[in-house]
């Protein structure tokens, strides 16, 4: 395995405290040496980066003399926000946040393979896995946090329709309607 220029330094600082923790954890990584992998460090740079790039929006908002950046990063959020109204529904303006940042960091884990000495962590499949599972946790805690838990699994029941018999809907986990 190469590693890349940054892993190498993330492994010289903190290869020995990681490692200890995989192992307590039962967990042992293919290269003990270094436990840190390329795509895990490049992930945590992208967050780094995404962090101070947001970091610096926010220090320039400003209503008088809005910038070129503040700009950019509003027409971004009204697109992402149109789209969010069209597909989720009127309510759906507070999941801007985290589309915005689910897209951002999506979009830079890609985009950072472009530049020499780094790649893409979107490469290797655990990443986009993560993306979609953390996706997939916080659309069903927010289905029960919002419909309660017997509610939210009324909806994979299917049709509520009271003509159709309770033991027929159990069998059919398709909203057909």
């Amino acid at each position: 395995m190469e590693q890349l220029a940054f892993t190498a330094l993330l492994n010289r600082l903190f290869g020995s405290p990681v490692l200890a923790l995989l192992q307590a954890l039962h967990i042992h990584p293919k290269y003990p040496a270094t436990p840190i992998t390329n795509s895990f460090a490049m992930e945590l740079l992208v967050v780094l980066l995404l962090t101070v790039f947001f970091i610096a929006v926010r220090a320039r908002l400003s209503v008088e003399r809005p910038g070129g950046l503040q700009h950019t990063m509003e027409g971004i959020y009204g697109f992402v926000g149109n789209m969010a109204d069209e597909v989720i529904g009127h309510h759906g303006q507070k999941y801007v946040p985290y589309l915005m940042a689910l897209g951002m960091f999506i979009l830079s884990c890609n985009l950072i393979g472009l530049v020499p000495g780094l790649e893409s962590p979107t490469a290797v499949p655990v990443v986009p896995l993560g993306c979609a599972l953390v996706t997939w946790l916080y659309y069903n805690y927010i289905g029960v946090r919002t419909n309660g838990l017997i509610g939210y699994l009324k909806h994979f029941i299917g049709p509520q329709d009271k003509d159709i018999p309770i033991w027929i809907r159990l069998f059919l986990p398709v909203n057909l309607s």
